[in-house]
């Protein structure tokens, strides 16, 4: 060995294992990271495992770079040396790994010096005789090198190069293949040891300096680049192209956050320009440079720095630019500017070679043109680590794949072999990855990671198929595509694992099935057979997977053989079979709670029991490869009846066949006819095998003359097999409806079971074939076969015997009645139509009521039988049925459906609307469209019941265009099988209809040539015979374009041809008649025929547009092209083909006035472009005579592809007029809003009188109807602007609005625009178009208010733009709000009220509640007074405090003989605001009023505003007297000038009130210039007083209590709900003047006042006040939206953790939010109970007598309970929600309801028992499905005939009313519900029987009623007679005390304890 420690001796011949590859970037070399294999292996062993267990100590902080230390990695403790070091972590270099890792200072430790004298177990080598001097590896060297990791070479040690510790090492087995690449060369060994070491001397690379070893070239090690997988789409923006192999990509979806990095690098540079001596900066290292456009950039140094005056070449990472900047330009780049990680990748095109001749200055300009600035869509296909390239395909806006636009028109290239295989094939795009581009919410985002820019946190969405966070990935794709990796190089395959890389840790639920997407059904593969499980089921291998396989399984037992066990945590995983002691990829099947497990090996089939010490964790690199074994059973097999015949002989004949396979070895083929699912749900192929040899069949080589049958599973000879066909909720499914009973009962088929539906109609007709048979007799619910109207059979199933025999037809759901001479019995062999499942799937729509109204379910049966949809499944019944949300496009039926019902309603059921058929839209397929010739189509025969897609293909060039993905996805059905028609519609479907208009016709239509010029007037009447579509203004139709010469005449075609088809087989038939000579002469101008078409030779209904010699020039009515047809070629119309409405309508784009303005010259081929080939979605605005045919022409708005086409074509018009162009856009932005709060709004000048200037349309908003919003614009509580959260609209208008601001600057518009005018407006923060209003003009600049938003901003002339119709028509999606209940003319906010009123709305999602409307006084907009609700509070209440009223004068008088308190409007007097605070309350020296808690106090009202707020004054006014005596008195002495200037907020003092003249003691509340605002702390009201009318106060009069106090109404949390507005007249009214009781329950200083406020109960008259106030208060409860899953239901609400509730405020409003059944009990019906839980007679809970149900319940609730705890569900849990608890005394899990949560625990009361108790957060689990619809056990009682407003209970009632009931079986009847005001749950008055003795009677004597006055009771009662039983109170604290007191002599509840919340 090397006197070198751990080193070779040079010379020696040592084995390597390569772990890592990295080409060097300047000297062409190729780096090797090795692990020598010497025989020590077992010594790292022993090293690795000492290091974790010997002691460490902690790192602290006083490390420095350099030093030795451990660090942790997944708990595991690796060696390591300090790097570098940072504020809170560290760069260190893994000893034993060769690779750079950053941690924390936590995670790194001081270890053992005896840790670190073995050597690095991984060394660097540097690969002789290997040098690229160009650094231009060959493509197929690159993929060698990538794939020697994990090899195993012996090379020779040729030089060992110190101090940098690097290996000069031969690998002969290597050279010799780069041999073949051009890359090795043959050098003398001194020889390139001297280029070794030059390399080293200039690039210096030992391996702490190569911190990213195999990653990006030239990428330093601070920045942090994530690695993108291969096989996704990205949306990008193109920074830079300098050629097609160097294009710079940005990732759109970080635009905002580098945008922000960037001005922040820019502030940070320009504000320290001068940062004293310049560091020295070397090559690689990160730096901030100021580029030529004058911005500092975060760059990388290309070249190290030489002088001060030199020029340097820097890359600009963020922009992929290279330029040469100054050195006095460059700055050491701060450390908070690398957090930001890079994502702007360098890209190559694929499919493209140069052939070594470089590229073009035409070429590269070319791609520029391209590529350059614009927004696209990248497919990242491979990245080359060793080139650091990606390898993209590139697609514009429209799908186009511009690789090929690039090979097309730059001229020819010569792609490499694997290139031609991928993007040159104009590979599809997925649509929903398109999208429209610049919507950044178009990319699949899943994750998130956190993006800190200047140290503020930013959540940035990135998708986890693309990036890996922690690291660079291998190119390893989990993309469902890439299911053959191993094909990526056909000689080398790259190796399956890289253990010490940064792997993907995506783990699929299952290895995706060898078998996916790549053999249809039909198709077949070359397979072997790995594993029998039996004849109905056995597992296959694809053969040409087998050397990866291999490879796959290699590296196994490699990895595997000293792997430790570890945790598992998914179900695929790696296992060791029993039977050889080899390690299998495998799936765990169940678990036995032991140590063993069942498993199935994926890439074999079998199933093994397996110790769970045999079983790991897979590591994700062995994922890569997809599972190989699929299972399969065979498709159609005569087997014998015998089972052991068949086991013995058919086991026999098919390992015969599996032997001959294996001994010939070129497997066996496998066809697959059919693919099913097994019971497990697992994908089951049904398949036959033959020997490809002799092609001999294993079915007939099996063969027995029995009956045949259907694997894998028989079923009942009476009875069809059912499925579920595997849909899940929440999925989405395309069918087609078979039949309909009604809305909420309607059948469907599956397109995905198109394929069985035939196989069962194939075999039904064999066995129609054969005798019938006669021994079976046909019963009740018999299984047969029906004939249906159409003369032909299907399956059925006897539904009626008499009085007429019904039959239902099981794959249709329609029950009929038949003959007896159209049915019989089912075949006893036809076991294969027996065994396919019923194909009907039951159905109902979702949220529809359960009675609709006939016409309704007529109505959707005649529109939606026979019509293909997509459902999306919302529930499950439990007899199968789905609730579901149709869809037919972007059509929700579900809406329509209950639009028709609300209108049928409204109309008073009067007959259907007509034109129905506007409201579904047929949608099938596509039948014709138009080509680069204008107009091709081919309609293809297929069976209707079959799946469609054929139908929808045409001939086209591009077969992958998106008119075919989308029309694949439509399919046409009929309401039951018509065989007969079928075959009409095939004849005419065979035909190919290919119509084309020649290039010369299309050019010539550009110049006014025949296709457009109809030379004919208005068609004379009698001659106009066709009947054109009678398309209503704003109906939508989905349609193709069949002929398009330009945006003013295109003609669209129905996408639902089956009217078509039809047409085009009269056609053909009526072609055929004889022609008449005389015919001819009879047409002119406009007449209808038939015509013949020469490109195909068939027959197309037509219209005469003029006669030229021997030839007419006609209109083909059915496509919309024209042509000349010799005068022989054409034949009268029949009456029937007349009578029938032509198939395509001729339109223009809507929006463009050819009087107004032109089109440019690209127009026409862009409009082409646009609309060809592609579905669309057509509006009819206009619908006007064509000015140049007999034919009508309709104005149309066009959406395609989520764009909308007027939009788009904007940028080619050229207008000629002031007035506004209708168009419409496609981009999304939300936000706006720079400095919006700032934005103090400006006076408008526009008013009421000039607001019929504003044309946008007004939101709709309904009085009293909740609407969840973000606040856009918060300026005060009077002004701010509301935006609707469901932004999906928000994102069109944005779209919309920057398309149209593409067009070009009028002149003459801001001419114009005056205060109200709508316009379009450029935002200078973010420079983008918004719809805007104008306020007011100055100069140049427009004062604009921008109406989606609610901001303001000044804006140059130059950047407003007239605004589109199509943008006019479409709401504000913001609307002014003020907030309600603060009158501007009665009071003002206090300054603090903005500020706080800003953080209280800003970002939260708020719901508002629209009370009134009124214009805004300064602006032409509606103003809305709202009451808001933010997280659970609601803010006018919240706001309270910060109002400061005008309380109008009020004279305080003594109440005793006159009214105390004559107060103008005091009711509409809002609660003022003091600017006191707590701070001051010791300014306050009135003595407080003595009052004891819980006494009663005569008192009178002195002053009311609300039940919130108001004063009552001492009925005993004796007091009173003297204090205003001595007022009179005191306030005789002079005016001290001196004394005001003294008062301050809370000061006490004299005051003179005007309204009598007479002083009264007052306290200040605030001072406003010369006035003081005080408050009469003897009376409660306020006044504004002189300031020569205030004296100061005697200590005489300062020592008397206040005789007035300020009081609420206990019981109403303001925080919690609201008062409507009846409340404050009529709790006036009820106290005005009225001897009052109260009694004090609680006390605290008020918020706003220095004087204390009680909360109190008031008795009036006998009647307890409290509840007579219930009826008017309004409980917020927080809206919960509810997910079903399969087994569990929760409810979910928007912070609800944060709120720690306490009693529920749900009431009968919200009881709903409680999703347990109501217990069934009916009025005046008895029950048999027990007492459950005893509290009192107005609270105790009833359990049923008859305990069956709740033991279910119980033993249903253990088992659930032993469910997993599912860390995040408590999280989702609020009051109300469902959920099962432990309860703690005896340890069983027990249904229960959350009340509350307090910390990390729930306070729950159990439903079937009654009783509460406070469990732990983690005792708590979802509630099963199967729980949650039993209704509760037990239920809430109350004693009939004992109202709580008028008495109570005395002290005695608790004990005794507990011994009457406990343990005793009872007997109640319910006599009312109602809802327990504090908790969600129905209250039963009931009376009671126990032991024959009547409850109630025993507990009259503990009832203590109130004295009333019966006139007053009976007045109250006469107001609401139905509330005053309503009306629930608590009971009082002292009542619950008494309660509490008896807690502990009660015994247990039945099943759980008691807990008594107070």
């Amino acid at each position: 060995m090397c006197s070198i420690p751990g080193l070779p001796t040079p010379g020696s011949e040592v084995p390597v294992l390569i772990t890592r590859v990295n080409l060097n970037s300047s000297c062409g070399l190729v780096e090797l990271l090795v692990n020598i294999d010497d025989g020590r292996k077992h010594v790292y062993e022993e090293m690795r495992e000492e290091i974790q267990t010997s002691e460490r100590k902690s790192y602290g902080s006083e490390g420095k770079a350099g030093d030795l230390c451990l660090v942790c990695i997944t708990d595991s403790w690796h060696r390591a040396r300090i790097v570098s070091t940072q504020s809170g972590t560290c760069n260190v270099f893994l000893i034993d790994q060769g690779q750079p890792h950053t941690a924390t200072r936590e995670a790194l430790a001081w270890g053992q010096s005896d840790s670190f004298l073995l050597p690095p177990e991984t060394e660097s080598c540097i690969l002789a005789n290997i040098v690229s001097l160009e650094n231009n590896w060959p493509e197929k060297a690159t993929k060698f090198l990538e794939s020697l990791p994990g090899k195993t070479f012996k090379g020779l040690v040729q030089h060992v190069l110190m101090p940098d510790r690097i290996i000069v090492l031969d690998i002969p087995v290597v050279s010799k293949h780069m041999c073949k690449f051009g890359v090795a060369k043959k050098l003398p060994v001194d020889e390139f040891k001297c280029l070794v070491q030059k390399c080293l001397e200039a690039d210096r690379i030992t391996p702490e300096q190569n911190l990213n070893v195999g990653c990006q070239l030239e990428k330093h090690d601070q920045y942090f680049y994530p690695e993108l997988l291969t096989e996704t789409f990205e949306t990008v923006h193109v920074t830079e192209v300098t050629n097609p192999y160097n294009i710079f990509c940005k990732l759109l979806i970080f635009s905002k956050a580098v945008k922000i990095l960037s001005e922040q690098i820019q502030q940070h540079y320009e504000e320290n320009s001068d940062l004293g001596e310049m560091p020295p900066l070397n090559y690689g290292d990160p730096c901030a440079a100021k580029g030529m456009n004058g911005r500092w950039n975060r760059s990388l140094l290309k070249q190290t720095l030489t002088t001060s005056d030199a020029t340097v070449q820097v890359l600009h990472v963020d922009e992929g630019k290279i330029e040469l900047v100054p050195v006095g330009d460059i700055r050491p780049l701060h450390g908070k500017f690398l957090r930001m990680p890079v994502v702007t990748y360098r890209c190559s095109l694929e499919g493209l070679k140069d052939n070594g001749k470089g590229w073009t200055t035409d070429q590269t300009d070319y791609l520029k043109s391209l590529l350059l600035n614009q927004t696209i869509v990248a497919k990242f296909n491979h990245h080359n680590i060793l080139q650091d390239v990606y390898t993209v395909a590139l697609y514009a806006e429209n799908a186009a794949c511009i690789n090929t636009c690039f090979i097309e028109k730059a001229g020819p290239f010569s792609p490499s072999k694997t290139e031609q295989v991928s993007v040159v094939n104009n590979e599809a795009i997925p649509s929903s990855v398109l999208g429209p581009l610049g919507d950044e919410r178009c990319v699949d985002l899943q994750s998130k990671i956190i993006v800190n820019v200047n140290g503020l946190e930013e959540e940035t969405l990135i998708s986890t198929k693309n990036l890996a966070v922690n690291g660079r990935t291998d190119d390893v794709s989990t993309s469902e595509t890439d299911d053959t990796p191993s094909k990526e190089s056909e000689d080398h395959p790259v190796p399956l694992i890289q253990i010490n890389g940064h792997l993907s840790t995506d783990f699929p639920s299952e290895a995706q099935n060898a078998f996916d997407d790549e053999v249809s059904v039909g198709g077949s593969v070359i397979v072997k057979v790995s594993f029998i499980e039996s004849l109905q089921k056995f597992w296959c291998q694809k053969v040409e997977n087998g050397d990866c396989l291999r490879l796959l399984m290699q590296d196994l037992q490699n990895h595997y053989a000293s792997a430790h066990p570890q945790p598992l945590v998914e179900s695929i995983c790696v296992a060791r079979n029993p039977d050889n002691d080899m390690w299998y990829r495998a799936k765990i099947m169940a678990s036995h709670h032991s140590p063993v497990v069942d498993v199935r090996f994926i890439d074999y089939g079998q199933t093994r029991t397996v110790a769970l010490r045999d079983v790991r964790p897979i590591d994700p690199s062995f994922l890569r490869l997809n599972a190989q074994a699929f299972q399969c059973c065979f498709f159609n097999r005569n087997i014998s009846s015998n089972p052991t015949t068949n086991t013995q002989t058919d086991d026999a004949e098919f390992q015969k066949f599996v032997d001959l396979g294996a001994l010939s070895n070129s497997g066996l083929k496998c066809i697959v006819k059919a693919v099913t699912s097994d019971e497990d749900g697992l994908p089951l192929n049904m398949v036959d095998i033959e020997t490809p040899s002799d092609s001999e069949l294993l079915t007939q080589t099996c063969a027995q003359p029995e009956a045949c049958i259907q694997i894998p599973e028989q079923v009942p000879s009476d009875a069809y097999s059912y499925s579920t066909h595997n849909i899940e909720v929440g999925g989405k499914e395309k069918m087609w409806v078979t039949s309909s009973e009604n809305v909420n009962h309607f059948y469907c088929q599956l397109d995905r079971n198109s394929c069985l539906f035939d196989k069962v109609m194939e075999n039904i007709k064999q066995w129609l074939c054969q005798p019938e048979c006669t021994d079976h007799q046909i019963g009740l619910k018999s299984i047969c076969l029906a004939r249906y109207t159409d003369n032909q059979w299907y399956r059925g199933q006897v539904e009626e015997m008499s009085p007429k025999l019904k039959v239902h037809f099981v794959d249709f759901g329609e029950t009929l009645a038949v003959n007896e001479s159209d049915i019989r019995p089912f075949p006893t062999g036809a076991n294969m139509a027996k065994s396919i499942p019923v194909q009907a799937v039951p159905l109902g729509l979702f949220d529809v009521p359960a009675k609709v109204p006939q016409e309704v379910n007529q109505w959707f049966a005649d529109h939606a039988v026979g019509q293909g949809f997509t459902i999306s499944v919302v529930a499950k019944e439990a007899n199968g049925k789905l609730i579901v949300e149709l869809f037919e496009g972007s059509l929700n039926v579900n809406i329509k459906v209950r639009e028709k019902i609300s209108k049928m309603i409204k109309q008073g059921k009067n007959s259907l609307i007509q034109q129905t058929d506007q409201q579904l839209p047929n949608s099938s397929e596509h039948a014709s469209v138009s080509n680069e010739d204008c107009l091709t189509q081919e309609l293809v025969n297929k069976s209707v019941l079959t799946n469609m897609r054929e139908q929808s293909k045409v001939h086209r060039k591009n077969e992958t265009c998106a008119g075919d993905e989308w029309s694949s996805q439509t399919i046409t059905n009929v309401s039951a099988p018509e065989t007969e028609h079928e075959k009409i519609l095939d004849e005419g479907r065979k035909p190919a209809l290919d119509v084309i208009v020649t290039d010369k016709e299309i050019e010539g239509g550009h110049n006014d040539s025949e296709v457009t010029q109809l030379s004919l007037p208005s068609c004379p009447e009698g001659i106009y015979m066709y009947k054109w579509p009678n398309i209503l203004q704003n109906k939508t139709e989905e349609v193709y374009t069949s002929c398009i010469v330009g945006p003013h005449h295109f003609w669209c075609q129905y996408i639902n041809t089956k009217d078509l088809n039809m047409v085009s087989v009269l056609a053909q038939e009526a072609g055929q008649a004889h022609y008449d000579m005389m015919f001819p002469k009879t047409l002119g101008p406009g007449s209808p025929c038939l015509a013949l078409f020469s490109s195909d030779n068939q027959w197309y209904r037509a219209q005469v547009t003029r006669r030229v010699d021997d030839a007419f020039n006609v209109l083909f009515i059915d496509y919309g092209n024209e042509s000349n047809v010799p005068i022989k070629n054409v034949r009268s119309l029949p009456q029937s083909l007349l009578e029938k409405t032509p198939q395509a309508f001729l339109c223009f784009l809507n929006g463009f006035d050819e009087s107004e303005g032109s089109w440019d010259d690209d127009a026409y081929d862009s409009f082409h472009s646009l609309l060809v080939d592609k579905p669309l979605t057509v509006t009819m605005l206009n619908t006007e005579d064509h000015s140049e045919g007999p034919v009508p022409q309709y104005a149309v708005e066009i959406e395609c592809e989520g764009m909308v086409v007027n939009a788009a074509m904007q940028k080619y018009w050229k207008s000629t007029a002031k007035e506004n162009v209708p168009v419409e856009a496609s981009q999304t932005e939300t936000l706006l809003l720079d400095g919006q709060i700032q934005s103090n709004m400006t006076n408008l000048t526009v008013s009421k009188e000039n607001g019929n200037t504003c044309m946008y349309k007004e939101p709709c908003i309904s009085k009293n109807k909740k609407v969840a919003v973000y606040a856009s614009c918060i300026v005060e509580p009077h002004f701010f602007w509301c935006q609707y959260a469901n932004t999906e609209e928000l994102s069109k208008v944005t779209r919309l609005a920057q398309e149209a601001g593409q067009a070009e600057h009028d002149m003459m518009f801001p001419e114009t625009l005056g205060p109200g005018s709508p316009c379009l407006a450029l935002f200078s923060s973010d420079h983008q178009w918004y719809r805007a209003q104008v306020i007011q003009r100055v100069d140049d600049i427009f004062d604009v208010l921008f109406i989606d938003y609610g901001n303001e901003a000044d804006i140059d002339i130059k950047s407003v733009k007239s605004l589109p119709q199509s943008l006019l028509e479409k709401a504000p999606q913001a609307f002014l709000c003020s907030l309600n209940g603060f009158d501007k003319s009665r009071g003002s906010w206090n300054d603090e009220v903005y500020e706080e009123y800003y953080n209280l709305l800003v970002d939260k999602p708020l719901t508002v509640t629209v009370l009134n409307t009124e214009e805004h006084s300064e602006s032409a907009v509606p103003q809305y007074a709202v009451e808001i609700e933010c997280e659970g509070v609601v803010v006018n209440a919240a706001m309270q405090k910060y109002w400061k009223s005008i309380a109008k004068e009020h004279v305080p008088v003594e109440p005793s003989q006159t009214e105390t308190f004559p107060q103008d409007g005091q009711i509409q007097s809002n609660m003022t605001n003091l600017t006191d605070s707590k701070e001051i309350v010791d300014a306050y020296m009135y003595k407080e009023p003595c009052f004891s808690k819980n006494k009663k106090e005569e008192v009178y009202a002195s002053c009311i505003v609300e039940p919130h707020f108001f004063w009552c004054q001492y009925a005993n006014t004796e007091e009173l007297s003297k204090v205003t005596r001595l007022a009179q008195e005191a306030g005789q002495t002079e005016h001290d000038m001196m004394f005001p200037e003294t008062l301050g907020p809370g000061s006490p003092c004299l005051a003179l009130f005007s309204s009598d003249n007479q002083w009264y003691r007052a306290q200040v509340i605030r001072r406003v210039d010369d006035i003081f605002d005080v408050l009469f702390i003897d009376y409660g009201n306020e006044s504004d007083v002189d300031i020569k009318n205030v004296r100061s106060m005697p200590v005489s009069l300062l020592e008397k209590a206040p005789q007035a106090f300020m009081c609420s109404l206990n019981g109403f949390d303001k925080s919690r709900g609201s008062w409507n507005d009846q409340v404050y007249d009529d709790f006036y009214n009820l106290l005005v003047d009225e001897p009052l009781t109260v009694t004090v329950l609680n006390t605290d200083n008020h918020s706003e006042r220095a004087v204390p406020q009680y909360a109190v109960e008031i008795e009036c008259d006998g009647v307890v006040v409290n509840a007579a106030m219930q009826k008017y208060w309004k409980p917020v409860a927080k809206e919960r939206a509810s997910f079903e899953h399969p087994e569990t239901k929760t409810f979910v609400q928007d912070n609800q953790t944060k709120s720690n509730m306490t009693n529920l405020t749900v009431s009968k409003e919200n009881g709903n939010t409680c999703m347990y059944k109501e217990p069934c009990i009916s009025k005046n019906k008895k029950e048999a109970v027990y007492a459950s839980c005893i509290v009192e007679p107005h609270f105790f809970w009833c359990q049923y007598a008859n305990t069956e149900e709740l033991s279910k319940v119980t033993r249903l609730a253990q088992e659930a309970g032993q469910a997993e705890h599912d860390m995040m569900f408590p999280e989702t849990l609020g009051p109300g929600s469902p959920c099962l608890a432990l309860f703690s005394s005896d340890n069983q899990w027990y249904r229960a309801q959350v009340i509350r949560r307090v910390d990390n625990a729930f306070d729950v009361f159990f439903i079937d028992y009654g009783n509460e108790s406070d469990v732990d957060i983690r005792n708590v689990r979802p509630l099963p499905q199967s729980l949650l619809e039993k209704a509760p056990q037990a239920f809430l009682c109350s004693l009939n005939g004992f109202d709580k407003s008028r008495g109570s209970w005395d002290d005695e009632v608790y004990d005794d009313f507990y011994n009457v009931l406990v343990d005793k079986p009872l007997r109640v009847t319910v006599f009312n519900i109602e809802y327990h005001s504090e908790m969600a749950v129905p209250q039963y008055a009931v009376e009671i029987e126990c032991d024959e003795v009547v409850v109630k009677t025993l507990m009259e004597k503990h009832w203590k009623g109130l004295d009333t006055d019966d006139t007053l009771a009976e007045s109250l009662v006469s107001v609401d007679q139905d509330n005053v039983e309503c009306w629930s109170l608590k009971s009082s604290k002292k009542h619950q005390m008494n309660a509490l007191d008896l807690l502990d002599e009660w015994p247990c509840c039945d099943k759980a304890g008691l807990t008594f919340v107070s």
